[in-house]
């Protein structure tokens, strides 16, 4: 990619921005480097880790090393989708739902510190790479949730579409020490097995796992060890423990079907998979607007009559010529910053004077092509554009039904990515259950993604006045996030107030004939409880 990039700008960028490039290659990628862990891919894999995977991962964090340390900036625009698509997901945030009172108490309390965290992560490394593996690790009888990138782990599926073997790659550091583990994990004969290998690396080179032998390990990392792994010997196979009935781990998948991994099932598309061209056409146009801001600020265009020996700049201009000299003797020191200005036929009398090149004269090109570039990018990944850039969004030239139409893009792909990831977390759920003997089943539930628009809310209120709809329909219409037993208490909360209401609007009234009657009567001209009156009324009929 680097060099059809060149092909088209002829290395203009590499060569005025080379120092901030190279400092920005040293700042971010020179400590850690991923090729550690991919060297570690079993060979079967590696040929679509490294076209695919690791590719979508690099965009995914905003620096692929092969553009970005001596071509292009970066404007980190696949982090972005990532980024924006994670807190979609996580928008309403979830409840667990369940008929057992006491398994969703204990399940709400479980781990309930980290389950955001998790769910945070598992997003978001599902949304870069196309996978997320969320891992039950048995430890010290208890065990733990944590969730790996795809580019950590290695997997297969069985027919009922369940990991049934896997290696998990990991890193333990302490200050120089660096250590790396793999974890494998498989169904053999009907019972599940765990094995965890350790070796000494470094922060870019990986051990190779083959024969080599480990003597004592620094306590740091001794510790991490025995908190990951609790009391078990390395390079050792051991069982699942009883309570586990499965191999602890659950594929969360970012789409539901496959268009570059089709020979590793189980495997799904990065959200940037399709991206890729538009992302890479950002990062260039972007380059190329700072090349032209770059070049722009200091060339000008030089009129013919200046360039004479008769209007000499004095002293030295550059390099020990004067200006003259600069212009006219070769190589010229000044040839990328003045150029000879094209002589004007119709003189009206004005002074010559040079003329700048000003860097945004091409500022509305590039903003046309950054939008267009924005608004594709926002189609592939299936965001609205007003998510990825606010003023793609405004709606004052946009009808009611196109507002609701660029609020429902970003709405059904988050729907479709929380749809899979809550079959592996239902599974995670069922198994933490059967772990600790907690009977009943516990299901996650995610809030609304969107709030309604005012449009749909004016609706389904008329409707619930109308009588239409009924009162716990319209509540849960309205608000989508809450959950039943939230809708059932604000249903009981009106219909209480309501009837206390109403029988103090029936007090009320009833007060109010009592204190009125004699009033009402009078102006009835009907004596009440006044002697003379009923006479004169009777005289006067």
């Amino acid at each position: 990619m680097a060099e059809i990039y060149q092909a088209c700008v002829a290395g203009a960028a590499r060569k005025l921005f080379a120092p901030m490039f190279r400092a920005r290659w040293q700042n971010m990628q020179n400590i850690v480097n991923d090729s550690s862990f991919y060297t570690l891919i079993p060979d079967g894999y590696k040929t679509y880790y490294y076209a695919y995977i690791r590719q979508w991962t690099q965009w995914a964090q905003g620096f692929v090393p092969q553009l970005h340390r001596q071509d292009f900036f970066s404007t980190g625009i696949g982090y972005t989708v990532c980024d924006i698509f994670t807190k979609e997901c996580m928008a309403g945030g979830y409840r667990f739902n369940s008929a057992n009172a006491i398994a969703k108490e204990f399940f709400t309390s479980w781990d309930s510190d980290r389950l955001s965290e998790i769910f945070n992560q598992m997003y978001f490394f599902a949304n870069a790479g196309g996978n997320a593996i969320i891992a039950l690790t048995p430890a010290d009888g208890d065990i733990y949730p944590c969730v790996y990138p795809i580019d950590r782990v290695v997997f297969q599926i069985g027919r009922r579409g369940k990991i049934t073997r896997a290696t998990i790659f990991n890193r333990f550091t302490a200050g120089e020490d660096c250590y790396y583990t793999r974890e494998r994990r498989a169904v053999m004969n009907g019972e599940n097995y765990y094995c965890v290998d350790i070796a000494k690396g470094t922060l870019v080179l990986s051990p190779s796992f083959q024969g080599e032998k480990l003597g004592k390990v620094p306590k740091d990392v001794y510790a991490q060890w025995r908190d990951c792994y609790g009391n078990i010997r390395p390079s050792t196979w051991y069982k699942m423990p009883k309570k586990m009935r499965s191999l602890g781990l659950y594929n969360v998948k970012n789409k539901s079907v496959a268009v570059a991994l089709k020979d590793l099932p189980g495997y799904s598309d990065s959200t940037l998979h399709t991206a890729l061209d538009v992302l890479y056409s950002i990062d260039y146009n972007y380059t190329q607007s700072q090349v032209d801001q770059y070049m722009g600020k200091s060339r000008a265009l030089v009129p013919k009559q200046m360039q004479k020996v008769s209007i000499k700049q004095p002293g030295t201009l550059t390099d020990g010529m004067d200006f003259q000299q600069a212009i006219e003797y070769q190589p010229t020191p000044l040839d990328d910053d003045f150029f000879t200005q094209v002589p004007d036929n119709n003189m009206n009398g004005d002074l010559m004077k040079p003329q700048f090149i000003q860097p945004d004269l091409r500022g509305e090109q590039h903003k046309l092509i950054r939008d267009s570039d924005l608004e594709l990018l926002a189609a592939k990944v299936g965001l609205s554009p007003g998510d990825i850039a606010t003023h793609l969004g405004e709606k004052s030239h946009m009808t009611a039904t196109q507002v609701t139409v660029e609020q429902d893009t970003t709405e059904t792909s988050v729907n479709n990515k929380r749809a899979l990831a809550s079959i592996a977390i239902n599974d995670m759920i069922a198994d933490v259950l059967y772990f600790y003997g907690i009977d009943g089943e516990v299901t996650i539930e995610w809030g609304r993604a969107a709030v309604n628009s005012a449009q749909e809310n004016e609706e389904l209120l008329r409707d619930y006045q109308a009588g239409t709809l009924p009162l716990r329909t319209y509540l849960r219409k309205r608000w989508a996030d809450l959950s039943e037993d939230e809708v059932e208490k604000m249903a009981q909360e009106i219909e209480t107030e309501r009837r206390e209401q109403s029988a103090y609007t029936m007090d009320e009234y009833v007060r109010s004939l009592n204190g009125n009657s004699e009033q009402t009567a009078e102006y009835a001209g009907i004596g009440v409880g006044r002697g003379g009156n009923e006479d004169q009324a009777g005289s006067e009929g």
